[in-house]
């Protein structure tokens, strides 16, 4: 139905254009030709009426004058005073008087009108003074239907190829149109039926051609999400299963009495705790994922001191520096400590980078920390000498639960989410957040947030 209508389209409008401009070509033709041949007789009828000027001044010409001026012309001439009655000569028979009306003008050239009943003829009507009254010299010729005759035979030939060169364009064109648009409508029909790796093969220069690559990127990206939104669930299913599964053998233990005495009861029980926090943590995790993407976090703007926040985070991870054996290398290189943005949130994101680089540096390694400026922003670097990452997963770091270390063991790491969720934080804030590494020389986390305004 589209193709036919667009068929229907293309013919409609070529053949249109064609048959316009031939009218308005023919028209302008005619035009011009009935303006050059009613400018000539009009001077000639002057040229009669002013050779008969001095007769005229009796009110009649002599017939043997008047025939000749009629035979010489080649015109049927008469005269009419301004009450239209006929003085002498007379007009074709088929003429009346409402065949043609007479123009009071002086301006002789525009003195002509065609017939109105025979197109192939022009009246001609010069003023004169006939006796002492004003009246008219009237010139009847038909010259016009030579000329229809010569604009048909120059023409019809023209025209009859432009329609039919008209024609094959608009079926060439509009079969060209249909196919890409039919190829990107079958491609839509594929992927709404849910063959998500259906794609169009029209992807041109033109319009169309856009159309079909806006498509092709669209179903990339809703097959992007349909594979992340797959990979969600099924990291939050595995995240969880293992928590569950060890909260509820630990209970069943409980319950079976397998606990001998308070202390391996306690020892149960701190492990059922630590993996209640787990699954708490993993909640909170992926509510802040649902609120980042959807825009719907709160993140304050308010001038904090960055200096003061990094003294505290040192303070808060010294235990667990002690017991990796590691030290912490904290280093404040610019007088300027404020900044616009969210403690709680950027000490959030602090606690991951910090916890990440302590969970991977080696013992009695050296975990840095460092605030720098750049420009109008200040720098927070987070630095580890563990076993550092991939340059083919750099890219990926931040995307939700991708992990470096591919197993399933989650006794090293958290619930995956924590760049992801740091990441859309730092840049909720106005600043950046990158990361550089190599293999065996550890891992760089730098922050930039901006000076206030």
């Amino acid at each position: 139905m589209i193709a036919r209508s667009l068929l229907f389209r293309q013919l409609f409008s070529h053949i249109a254009i064609i048959i316009f401009m031939a009218l308005t070509l023919s028209g302008s033709v005619i035009y011009y030709i009935y303006q050059g041949n009613s400018g000539n007789l009009a001077i000639r009828v002057k040229n009669i009426a002013t050779s008969f000027s001095e007769d005229l001044k009796t009110g009649h010409i002599p017939e043997r004058e008047w025939e000749l001026a009629n035979q010489a012309a080649g015109l049927v001439l008469w005269l009419e005073d301004n009450d239209e009655q006929i003085i002498q000569g007379s007009p074709p028979a088929y003429l009346n008087e409402k065949s043609y009306i007479i123009n009071n003008s002086m301006d002789y050239s525009k003195q002509f009108l065609f017939s109105a009943e025979k197109f192939n003829a022009v009246i001609i009507s010069v003023p004169v003074i006939i006796g002492d009254k004003p009246g008219h010299l009237l010139a009847y010729s038909k010259v016009t239907a030579d000329i229809l005759a010569v604009i048909i035979r120059s023409y019809a030939l023209p025209f009859i190829v432009g329609l039919v060169i008209a024609f094959l364009l608009a079926l060439l064109l509009s079969q060209k149109l249909t196919r890409s648009i039919a190829d990107i409508a079958a491609a839509a029909k594929r992927f709404s039926a849910g063959d998500y790796t259906s794609r169009t093969r029209y992807t041109d220069k033109d319009e169309i051609g856009t159309l079909g690559k806006t498509f092709n990127a669209m179903a990339d990206a809703i097959l992007h999400i349909q594979q992340t939104r797959r990979d969600f669930f099924s990291n939050i299913s595995h995240e969880l299963k293992t928590p569950l599964s060890c909260i509820k053998a630990t209970a069943e233990a409980l319950i079976d009495g397998i606990a001998v005495n308070d202390q391996e009861r306690t020892q149960y029980l701190e492990r059922i705790l630590a993996e209640t926090d787990r699954m708490s943590r993993l909640v909170h995790d992926i509510t802040d994922t649902e609120q980042l993407e959807s825009g719907k976090m709160f993140i304050k703007q308010e001038r904090l001191d960055l200096a003061a926040l990094l003294l505290n985070q040192a303070d808060k991870i010294e235990l667990l520096l002690k017991e990796k054996n590691l030290s912490l290398l904290l280093r404040l290189e610019t007088e300027k400590r404020y900044v616009l943005g969210d403690t709680d949130r950027l000490e959030q994101v602090l606690d991951n980078l910090l916890s990440n680089a302590i969970r991977h540096a080696p013992s009695g390694s050296r975990i840095g920390l460092l605030l720098t400026e750049e420009n109008k922003w200040l720098q927070v670097s987070v630095s580890d000498q563990g076993e550092g990452i991939a340059s083919e997963d750099l890219p990926l770091i931040w995307e939700r639960f991708y992990r470096v270390d591919k197993s399933r063991d989650r006794s090293r790491g958290g619930s995956g989410l924590g760049l992801s969720i740091s990441r859309g934080l730092v840049e909720a804030m106005g600043g950046t957040i990158s990361v550089e590494s190599k293999i065996g020389k550890g891992t760089t986390f730098k922050i930039c947030i901006p000076w206030p305004k």
